[in-house]
């Protein structure tokens, strides 16, 4: 697993937590059933976002991922990560309702996918055309049929 790998791991597994905390953190705030008004609040309109066009958006990402590789469509102004907002709204929790607002506003989402697209592309690998990996002499040795493991 990469070091980028085990840090989203690391906070996967602590967002639970985190979210409880912030979760008290607004109910001290502005009060218990305020602060649970306004979570389901964040849940419908994250509905609404999904419902109006997270579908389409979603299946025009998975045609796209087929022709032209995920780089490109994590680098779309819209489609993927506009769904990815509307689930992460519909999510209990203010930490998610954050991030998830964060990527309905354009600049911010603009912004996001293009440093995804980059991340994607740039994996400390050279690559060419379509994600062709560029391999030197010494890295790759050719491999005669009758070697080949049985693919049915």
């Amino acid at each position: 697993m990469t070091r980028l790998g085990k840090r989203i791991a690391i906070a996967l597994l602590l967002l639970p937590l985190a979210e409880v905390v912030a979760f008290l953190l607004v109910a001290w705030a502005i009060g218990f059933f305020p602060a649970l008004g306004l979570m389901i609040l964040t849940s419908a309109a994250g509905g609404v976002v999904l419902h109006r066009g997270g579908r389409s958006q979603i299946a025009q990402a998975r045609v796209a991922v087929r022709q032209r590789g995920i780089a490109d469509v994590a680098a779309q102004p819209g489609g993927v990560l506009v769904a990815l907002g509307g689930i992460l709204l519909l999510l209990p929790g203010f930490i998610t309702d954050l991030l998830g607002l964060g990527l309905l506003v354009g600049p911010l989402r603009r912004w996001l996918g293009a440093a995804i697209g980059r991340v994607i592309r740039s994996d400390g690998r050279p690559t060419g055309p379509r994600g062709v990996i560029d391999l030197g002499p010494d890295e790759w040795r050719s491999v005669p049929d009758q070697e080949l493991p049985d693919q049915r």
